[in-house]
């Protein structure tokens, strides 16, 4: 079983430095995942102590939506850290 293991998104950092945000940026690590069976995300996925969980859901889902797709059938494993609380 391949597995793709990525940490610290911080997905919906109100500074803006979650780089995935950003398709282009997005594109590499998507084209990646799609070569595995199972994605690991290693905690502080979402930033929650910036800003409400709305916001920050709002700003990984297409993130979210795209890896799912990459997957096809694949699993994902998130784990959580203090930015997830």
């Amino acid at each position: 079983m391949r597995t793709l293991i990525i940490s610290d998104l911080h997905l919906g950092s109100l500074s803006g430095s979650d780089l995935l945000r950003n398709p282009d940026l997005r594109a590499p690590l998507l084209e990646d995942a799609s070569e595995v069976d199972r994605v690991v995300l290693l905690g502080d996925v979402l930033e929650l102590r910036q800003g409400p969980l709305r916001q920050a859901m709002a700003a990984a889902r297409p993130f979210f939506e795209d890896l799912g797709q990459g997957l096809s059938g694949g699993d994902i494993v998130i784990t959580a850290a203090n930015h997830d609380h």
